[in-house]
């Protein structure tokens, strides 16, 4: 018998999609995704607002591991990480590298608003997309998996 939660969310917004990856079980659950420019501008600034299902109030630190990869030529190249931004890892998210959340996130519904800084362009070609996997896990143990595909980006 299948339940709401053994069903993987993936939604279409534009050009871009997103879903849960992992299990049903992850206590942080993305619901919906907004990028502001898209596409996105390389270099610049581009804000993630992300509506987010957390089932326990989220204690930091919040390691946040990023795997981005850009479409370019028809191969996936890894987009190294500079600075906060690119295929990271984050030994605390909340603390470092995103200093608009306030922990703990609390448990519930909420709407965190990213603003990120790519100071990266794509190789080669003047634009492309960008595929993510995001993976959370917080000091009390609480997981969370995002993938977000086809973000449409594009250079200066």
């Amino acid at each position: 018998m299948l339940s709401i939660q053994s069903i993987v969310l993936v939604a279409v917004q534009g050009q871009f999609t997103f879903k849960n990856c992992g299990t049903a079980n992850h206590h942080i659950q993305l619901k919906g995704l907004k990028i502001t420019p898209h596409p996105v501008i390389l270099p610049g600034l581009c804000t993630f607002e992300l509506l987010v299902n957390v089932t326990h109030d989220i204690i930091h630190p919040l390691q946040t591991k990023f795997d981005i990869k850009a479409k370019v030529l028809g191969f996936e190249v890894p987009i190294q990480c500079e600075g906060t931004s690119g295929s990271c890892t984050h030994a605390d998210w909340c603390g470092t590298a995103c200093t608009t959340c306030e922990c703990p996130v609390k448990a519930g519904g909420q709407t965190l608003t990213i603003p990120l800084e790519f100071k990266q362009t794509l190789p080669l070609v003047s634009s492309g997309t960008v595929n993510s996997k995001i993976e959370y896990l917080s000091a009390t143990g609480q997981t969370g998996c995002i993938e977000v595909s086809n973000v449409q980006v594009r250079n200066k």
